[in-house]
Order: structure tokens, then sequence, then C-alpha cells
């Protein structure tokens, strides 16, 4: 006999809403009501992560709810209103969960996971705060020209270095990332010197997504990564990442991601003053 947990394909705790009201099919992947989702939102892509992120990082967090990969938590950093909501694998997902939250009304979207250097001077550990990302990916060429760039919302990115300076810890590199959907890509791997002469950063699948569709949706939306391991070893087969320095980059990450949100929260409010 299957569990009735299982009716929406992925296991889901009891208590949560229906995925097929009506009213939450609006919005297509998170299936979130107006009200549910916080002002500010971090998008891990695992919903692990997610779950992680709310229990160690915010106060009286909630599940809101879960469809497939994406989970939604929603709780209050240093008294500021924030959710958690993770993507799932690949930049469809992300373009989807940042039309929803558009829906809603979020005002701030910043990408939270890890990425592979691709640079002698990033190291395992350090945190990468994204200028822009190279459109490696598919889903963004269906909504807007090649030409179109995808680049952090000024606010957020300012916020993102403002913190970051203010947070002990490794390296925080400021500069352009890489999207990619496909995992180990042949054709990466041709290309990673040209990439690497032109200064590239790190290695992804996310970011792009989440920085386009915040454009076009009304979105501020930014990047913070953390490196777990080199590009050019993923490309080669050692798929491994530094465990360590990768628990020590996500945490930093995060700190530095919420002390963004809490400064742009706090100058929000005094300008609205």
């Amino acid at each position: 006999m299957s569990s009735p947990h299982l009716k929406a394909g992925w296991l889901r705790p009891p208590g949560l809403p229906d995925v097929n009201d009506p009213a939450r099919t609006r919005c297509r992947a998170i299936r979130c009501l107006p009200g549910e989702i916080a002002p500010y939102v971090l998008l891990p892509g695992d919903p692990a992560r997610a779950e992680r992120i709310s229990r160690e990082h915010l106060d009286n967090a909630q599940l809101v709810m879960t469809n497939r990969e994406f989970h939604s938590y929603t709780g209050t950093f240093r008294g500021v209103p924030v959710s958690v909501v993770s993507t799932g694998l690949g930049s469809p997902g992300a373009a989807m969960v940042v039309s929803d939250l558009a829906r809603l009304g979020v005002r701030v979207a910043i990408r939270v996971g890890t990425a592979g250097s691709g640079q002698p001077h990033v190291k395992p550990g350090d945190l990468v705060i994204a200028t822009g990302a190279v459109r490696d990916d598919g889903v963004t060429h269906h909504h807007v020209p090649a030409i179109f760039p995808a680049v952090g919302d000024p606010g957020v990115l300012d916020a993102l270095r403002r913190a970051a300076r203010d947070s002990p810890g490794r390296a925080a590199h400021v500069g352009i990332v890489h999207t990619c959907d496909a995992f180990q890509s042949p054709r990466l791997t041709g290309e990673l010197e040209s990439y690497t002469r032109a200064g590239v950063l790190a290695y992804e699948m996310e970011a792009s997504a989440v920085l386009v569709f915040g454009a076009i949706r009304g979105v501020a939306a930014g990047c913070i990564l953390g490196i777990d391991g080199w590009v050019a070893h993923v490309q080669a087969g050692n798929v491994v990442p530094d465990v360590a320095a990768r628990d020590q980059g996500v945490a930093r990450m995060l700190d530095v991601a919420l002390r963004a949100v809490e400064l742009l929260h706090r100058e929000r409010t005094a300008h609205a003053g």
C-alpha cells in the first residue's frame, strides 16, 4: 500500500496544504500563497540545505510548503522576515522559483550555493560574490536575447560586498561566474582555458537564471557562492568536493547573505520612513 504522503511525488510531511489547491497552483513551482513567503528570500539548490539554513540560522522558522524539489521555509533573522526556498538542480527550476517569488511580491532573492573554482587564487572555502554570470544555460535564452546580460542588482551586490567586509574568514572574491546546465560538459572542458583568461571566478548551475529572471520579473537578485573544489578536477572526473573547506565556506556564505539582507532591510526601512 502506498503512503498518502507520496501522492504529490515526493515524501511530504503530514499536515501541509494540498499542492493541487487551485489557489496554490498560480505559483507553479513552490505552491505558496501571498503572505507565506517573506520579502527577502535565500535560494539554495538543495532542499536539505534549505531545511538546515532555516533550522540553524532563522528564528521561529516554519516549513510552509513542499512541492517536488521546491521546499519553502519562513522565519526571521534578527527581526527581519526571511524565507528560504530550494530551487533544485539547474536553471529551469531556479527560473520557475524566481517567477513565483515575483508573483508573491518578494523584493530580494539571493542565490546561496556552492561552486567550483576557475582561478588559482580562488581556493576551496573562499567566497565568490557574482557581479554577473555567463549565460551558458538553456532557459534564459527562451525569454531574452543572448545579448541581454545576467547581472546582479546593484543594491544587492553592494550589500553583499559590505557584509563580506564585516564577516571574518577566508577571502571573498567579486566577479563573473559561469552558469551551465550540463554538469561535466565536454564542450566546457574545451573552453575552460579561454574562460580562465577572461577571469571567470567560479562555475555553477543556477546563477544566470536567478539574475535574469530577477531582472525581467522585477525582483532584486544577487548571488553568493562557497567554493567547494576546482572545476578542472570536476571536468576531469574527480567530483568529490573538499568537504571541510566547503562546510566552512557555506557557513560564512550564509552569514554574509543574511547580514546583507539585514542591511537592505534597514536601509529600505529608513528610506521609507
